[in-house]
């Protein structure tokens, strides 16, 4: 079964809103004409600016090029149009320089010196990181697990030695660090300037950052015209040179259709969140490149394993083998990709396929569910991402199969950031999206998701069992126990089923054929500092 979404490039109506789309606003206007202008068109607006607060893509993904992390990962060119992150180089960007103790219990950090943040013209110092970790237990946010994580437990942990000097200590031995802190959201901002617009009842200045940038990186927001776009402007003095393109142009063009149109006629010069169908499309049309990326990364439907009729593993059971893998793989991704097996991807270190039980099998999964007392079936609402046309392919076969045993799946379209709130107070009976391996490393990513109470773990889910080995993987540097443990972290997985794992997914992403320099992040986060318009 091929899901077919054609390419409307004809259709005069179409054309006259594609036109309308296209129009420049004020903001884009205001670019001089010898500027080096990118356009990017994206399915939704941006959800806020305050890095601990963002549980979303594209927030995290402008937050990551306003914002300058603490480190970032070296890249090599793949000879294959577009280079690759090197996650075992690791590289100074806001910290220039480090030296670990002996024992590897505390690092210190050499801050790079006279960097300004482009906004305030204040230097960016040692001040500013203490704040960024006060900030980060003081809320209670999305860095704080970072912090936690690499075992900096509380605020008496860090040490400023100097203007431009920090100390970690560590409470155990933290091998993640360094993946932790190359995170979007791990980046000093003007610690001045927040606590300028603090308030009574909001201490950490969270409404006002949430619209607001204070960051060192490559681009500043220039303006921000919610719901239609967002322009970042080049910051001229970046430690490593300034951008390319002086401006960068987010334009929301909700219809995917409509965003791969404009890129086809040359009006935007990238489209995301497109459908593969379109992708397919766009392959051959003039001017347009389609980059595909081999990744780690899944595609995954999450139960709310707190409601019925989730809070039983043996239905759970059941729909992963009602999955149509195969038909996922061939059928959307024409074999580009590879079924996941497991909660580790078929290319993540220390996965192992043979652990893995479930193969398309509607009799077993019948059978499941009449075990489970659901032998009649039942009804539940599957809720997507309005911005994941992928998503919503896959859904639509999923729906096709399940209904072979039974099961009556709703798909429920919604609002990105109605969406990813959601996630976050486990509202969903049931929710599609994909798993990005930030790290290649399962204990990480069972740090993130499925450890009892996880910033990520949008499933409601816990074991026990599983907590002890995700808190031994965070801690042991021995590769042969990390191994084993690797081995107990899949097999109870795989038993719970606490999500379905359809497909590991290349990333594609269509651009005019002009773009060069893209950067392929783990986190599918587009990188605009080494992007450039080949002449």
């Amino acid at each position: 079964m091929r899901i077919q979404r054609l390419l409307p490039s004809a259709v005069l109506a179409v054309l006259l809103v594609v036109g309308a789309l296209a129009a420049p606003t004020t903001a884009t206007l205001n670019a001089q004409d010898d500027e080096h202008v990118l356009v990017i068109a994206i399915s939704g607006d941006v959800e806020t600016l305050d890095p601990p607060f963002s549980r979303f893509q594209l927030s995290n993904e402008v937050n990551y090029n306003v914002y300058d992390q603490f480190f970032r990962y070296g890249w090599a060119d793949t000879g294959a149009g577009y280079s690759m992150a090197d996650v075992s180089q690791i590289e100074g960007s806001a910290v220039e320089s480090w030296e670990w103790s002996d024992d590897g219990l505390s690092i210190t950090l050499n801050i790079r010196p006279g960097v300004i943040y482009p906004k305030t013209g204040r230097e960016v110092t040692a001040d500013d990181f203490v704040y960024w970790f006060e900030r980060a237990y003081g809320t209670q946010s999305g860095t704080e697990w970072n912090a936690l994580t690499a075992h900096v437990d509380s605020i008496d942990q860090v040490e400023k030695l100097g203007d431009y000097q920090l100390k970690l200590n560590f409470s155990a031995p933290s091998p993640w660090f360094f993946y932790l802190f190359r995170d979007q959201s791990q980046a000093p901002m003007d610690a001045e300037e927040a606590q300028a617009h603090a308030e009574s009842d909001d201490e950490w200045a969270t409404r006002w950052l949430a619209k607001n940038d204070i960051g060192s990186g490559e681009y500043t927001v220039e303006n921000w015209d919610p719901g239609v776009e967002m322009v970042l402007r080049a910051n001229p003095d970046y430690w490593d040179g300034k951008p390319y393109f002086d401006q960068v142009v987010l334009r929301v063009v909700p219809s995917s259709a409509d965003r791969a149109l404009l890129l086809q006629q040359g009006e935007v010069d990238i489209a995301k969140d497109l459908s593969t169908d379109e992708l397919d499309l766009l392959r051959d049309a003039d001017g347009v490149k389609v980059l595909s990326v081999p990744t780690r990364n899944q595609m995954i439907l999450g139960f709310n394993t707190q409601m019925e009729p989730f809070d039983n593993a043996l239905v759970r059971q059941a729909l992963s083998y009602a999955v149509p893998y195969d038909d996922v793989l061939n059928g959307i991704f024409n074999g580009n990709g590879k079924v996941s097996e497991g909660p580790i991807p078929v290319d993540g270190q220390l996965h192992d396929s043979s652990l893995w039980p479930y193969s398309t099998d509607l009799e077993k999964a019948a059978a499941l569910l009449t075990e489970a007392g659901y032998g009649d079936g039942f009804e539940f609402t599957l809720d997507i991402s309005d911005g994941a046309p992928t998503a919503e392919q896959i859904a639509i076969l999923l729906q096709d199969s399940f209904a072979q045993i039974g099961v009556e799946m709703t798909i429920n379209r919604q609002a990105s950031a109605v969406f990813a709130e959601q996630l976050g107070t486990l509202e969903h009976q049931a929710w599609m999206r994909d798993l990005l391996w930030y790290v290649d490393d399962p204990g990480y990513t069972g740090a993130l998701f499925f450890r009892t109470g996880a910033v990520a773990n949008w499933m409601g889910y816990s074991n026990p069992d599983l907590d002890a080995v995700i808190d031994e993987l965070a801690a042991t540097l021995d590769e042969d126990r990390k191994a084993e443990l690797a081995q107990e972290y899949q097999s109870i997985l795989i038993e719970d089923a606490p999500a379905l794992y359809v497909v590991d997914m290349p990333f594609e992403i269509a651009m005019r054929s002009d773009i060069e320099g893209y950067v392929q992040l783990p986190d599918n986060l587009l990188w605009y500092f080494p992007l450039y318009r080949a002449e």
